[in-house]
C-alpha cells in the first residue's frame, strides 16, 4: 500500500490560527408583497352593543402585519386615550388597552397599519356602542399592602403574554411547558447531535492529515466521513431552527421553515448558529474528496473550513466576552481533535486486523490526544469557574459535579490507553486481530464517557449557572441599571430592572411607593422603531401594594432584538410613565448607555 506522510508541525500551526478567525455572516429577510389588509373580525364587533367599556380593543385582520400600527378610539367624540398599540402573536391581530374606561354612548375605533415590508397597508374604521356609563371603583376593594421588600412575588409563565400577546392562561403555565411550546426541548438534542457530528469530522479529518495519510484510500473511511457530514448537516439545520424557535417565542415547526433563521442575526448564539450551518455545509469540500486534507494545495481550507464550524460552539452564551469566547474556541478545538479521533479509530482504523499504517495512525493518535484531552480540562476547569464561581448548591452546580465525576474517569481511562499503545503498540510493526479488539474496547470506552460529557454539556446550556448573576450583588438574576417610573399625579413609583439583552431576559418589578388598592400594574415593552418584531406586555403583576416580583429566563421573557425599546408601565388604568432603553445586540452589559425620557401624566 502506497506510504506517505506529512510534518504535524503545519497542521498544528494552522490549528492555532483557528483562534483569530472572526465569524462571518451575511443578513437576509424574506420579503412579502404589498396589498391592503382587511378587516376579519373585532373585539368589540362591529356594529354590537356591548354592556360596560371594554379593557381593550382587538381588531383582527386578514394578512400579517408590521409593527408601524394605530388605534384611535372616539366615544361621543371625544377621544378615549389607549394604552400600547401592539401586535398579537399570530401576527394578524392588533390589540391595545383602554387606560381608561369609556364613557356610555356610540364609539368609533380609527385604525391605520403597515405590512410586513413596513409599507402602508390600508386604514378604516369600525363603531360600537357602550350602553352603561362606566362603574366608578369601589373604596372597600383595597386590601393591605405587604411590607416592601418583604417577600419576592415570582410571575410564572402565566403572567407574561407571549411575545405581542397580552392573553393570559387561567390554569398557569410551567417553565417546561413554555419550553416544549418553543422549541426548548428539542434544541438540547439538536446541539447534541450538532456538537457531536463536529467534533468527530474535525477531529478525523486532523487525525488523517497528521498521522494517517493512508486512510483516504480506504473505502470506510469514505463512508464513514460522508455519513458523519450528512448527520452533522441535518442535525446543524435542526438546531438552527430550534434556536430561532426558542429566541422568538415559536413552534419547532414553523421554525424550520428557512425563513425563519434569518431572525438569528439578532443574537451572539444565533449568528454562531448561522456560521455553524454554513460552513457545515462548505466542509463537504474536504468530505467528499477527502485526499484534499493531505494535499499541501488545499490541507489549509480543507481543515480550516470544519475548524471554524467548531469555533463556533464557543459562541453557545451571550453573556460571554472576548476572553471566555477565545476559552471556549480552544476549548471546543482541542475537544474535537481527541474526541474525533477516538471516534475514528474504534469504528474505522480498529474495525480489523491490517497493515503498518494501522498502526502508524494510532501512534499518531497517541501523540494528538495527549495534550489535546489536557487542554480540554483545563479549558473546561475554566469554563466551569466562570459560569459557577464555586457556587455549586444550583441545578446547574450538580449536573456540573455529575460532568466533573465523568470527566475524572475519563482522563483515567485516556491515560490509561496511551500507557498501553506506548507499550504494545509501539513494538509491533502490524495491526493483529487481538490487538485491535483490545484497543478498541479501551478507546471505546474512553469515547463513550466523552459523549456523555458532551450530553451533560448540551444539558449544562439549557440551566442558568450562578457564575452570570454575580455582578447583581450575588443573585442569579441577570440585571440591568434601575429604571425608576413614578408619576407625581398618582404617586405611584416602581422601579423595573431586566437584562438588557437580546434573548432571554431576567425581569424585576418592584412598587416602591404604591396607590391604595393597587390593581392592574402592567409593564409593556415596545420594539424599536423599524423593527420587525413584536413588543410583549407583562400584565396581571401580582402586587397590589408595595414589593416585587420577578420573571426569570426560563419563563419565556424574550427581547428579539436589539436597539432603543420603550418601556411603559400603566396602573390602576393610568400610565405611570415611559422610558426608553438601549437593549445591546450581542447580549452584553449596555446599561450605562440606557436612556430615558419622562412623560408621567
Amino acid at each position: 500500500m502506497k506510504s506517505f506522510r506529512l510534518s504535524a508541525r503545519p497542521a498544528f500551526g494552522w490549528l492555532l490560527s483557528l483562534l483569530v478567525l472572526g465569524l462571518v455572516g451575511s443578513l437576509w429577510a424574506p420579503t412579502a408583497h404589498a396589498v391592503d389588509n382587511t378587516v376579519v373580525s373585532a373585539v368589540p364587533a362591529d356594529g354590537s352593543t356591548v354592556d360596560a367599556s371594554p379593557t381593550s380593543i382587538t381588531i383582527t385582520f386578514a394578512q400579517p402585519l408590521g409593527t408601524n400600527n394605530q388605534l384611535v378610539l372616539t366615544c361621543d367624540g371625544v377621544n378615549v386615550p389607549l394604552g400600547t398599540v401592539i401586535v398579537l402573536a399570530d401576527q394578524v391581530s392588533l390589540q391595545a388597552p383602554l387606560v381608561a374606561a369609556a364613557p356610555k354612548g356610540s364609539c368609533a375605533v380609527a385604525w391605520g397599519v403597515t405590512d410586513v415590508n413596513f409599507q402602508n397597508a390600508g386604514n378604516g374604521s369600525l363603531t360600537f356602542t357602550i350602553a352603561n356609563d362606566p362603574v366608578p371603583p369601589s373604596s372597600t376593594t383595597s386590601t393591605t399592602p405587604p411590607v416592601p421588600g418583604d417577600t419576592i412575588v415570582p410571575v410564572t409563565s402565566s403572567t407574561v403574554a407571549a411575545p405581542g400577546d397580552t392573553d393570559t392562561d387561567d390554569q398557569g403555565g410551567t417553565s417546561a411547558d413554555a419550553a416544549e411550546s418553543t422549541g426548548q426541548g428539542p434544541l438540547g438534542l439538536f446541539r447534541l447531535f450538532s456538537n457531536l457530528g463536529l467534533a468527530v469530522l474535525f477531529g478525523s479529518l486532523v487525525l488523517i492529515a497528521v498521522a494517517w495519510p493512508e486512510g483516504v484510500e480506504y473505502i470506510l473511511t469514505v463512508r464513514f466521513l460522508r455519513t458523519t457530514w450528512m448527520i452533522t448537516l441535518v442535525s446543524t439545520y435542526l438546531f438552527a431552527g430550534a434556536l430561532a424557535a426558542s429566541q422568538n417565542g415559536e413552534g419547532i415547526g414553523n421554525a424550520l421553515n428557512p425563513a425563519f433563521l434569518g431572525d438569528l442575526f439578532d443574537t451572539t448564539p444565533g449568528k454562531a448558529a448561522i456560521v455553524r450551518l454554513l460552513f457545515v455545509g462548505l466542509s463537504a469540500y474536504a468530505v467528499m474528496r477527502p485526499e484534499r486534507t493531505i494535499d499541501p494545495s488545499t490541507q489549509l481550507p480543507a481543515l480550516v473550513i470544519p475548524g471554524i464550524a467548531v469555533v463556533t460552539m464557543a459562541f453557545s452564551r451571550a453573556e460571554f466576552g472576548l476572553i471566555e469566547h477565545a476559552v471556549g474556541a480552544l476549548h471546543a478545538l482541542a475537544m474535537a481533535v481527541w474526541l474525533g479521533g477516538l471516534v475514528l479509530l474504534t469504528r474505522v482504523v480498529l474495525a480489523g486486523p491490517g497493515e503498518e499504517d494501522l498502526v502508524h495512525a494510532v501512534r499518531g493518535f497517541a501523540r494528538l490526544a495527549t495534550p489535546a484531552l489536557w487542554v480540554t480540562v483545563a479549558t473546561g476547569a475554566v469554563q466551569l469557574f466562570q459560569l459557577d464561581r464555586g457556587a455549586l448548591d444550583s441545578s446547574h452546580g450538580l449536573v456540573v459535579i455529575v460532568k466533573v465525576l465523568l470527566v475524572s474517569v475519563m482522563v483515567f481511562v485516556g491515560v490509561a490507553a496511551r500507557q498501553f499503545i506506548s507499550q504494545r503498540v509501539s513494538r509491533v510493526d502490524t495491526m493483529t486481530a487481538p490487538l485491535a479488539t483490545r484497543l478498541r474496547r479501551a478507546l471505546g470506552i474512553e469515547a463513550l464517557v466523552g459523549i456523555l460529557v458532551l450530553t451533560l454539556t448540551a444539558w449544562l446550556l439549557a440551566l442558568t449557572p450562578p457564575g452570570l448573576g454575580v455582578a447583581t450583588g450575588g443573585s442569579s438574576l441577570q440585571l440591568g441599571s434601575e429604571h425608576v417610573f413614578e408619576n407625581e399625579g398618582t404617586g405611584v413609583e416602581v422601579v423595573v430592572r431586566f437584562s438588557e439583552r437580546v434573548g432571554a431576559n431576567d425581569v424585576r418589578v418592584e412598587v416602591v411607593t404604591p396607590v391604595t388598592g393597587l390593581v392592574g400594574l402592567t409593564v409593556a415593552f415596545n420594539p424599536p422603531p423599524g423593527s420587525a418584531v413584536n413588543g410583549l406586555i407583562i400584565n396581571q403583576i401580582p402586587l397590589t401594594g408595595a414589593g416585587a416580583a420577578v420573571l426569570e429566563k426560563d419563563d419565556g421573557f424574550i427581547l428579539s432584538a436589539s436597539g432603543n425599546w420603550e418601556l411603559v408601565v400603566t396602573a390602576n388604568g393610568v400610565e405611570v410613565d415611559r422610558q426608553v432603553v438601549l437593549v445591546g445586540g450581542d447580549g452584553s452589559d449596555e446599561t450605562d448607555a440606557a436612556t430615558s425620557t419622562t412623560t408621567g401624566t
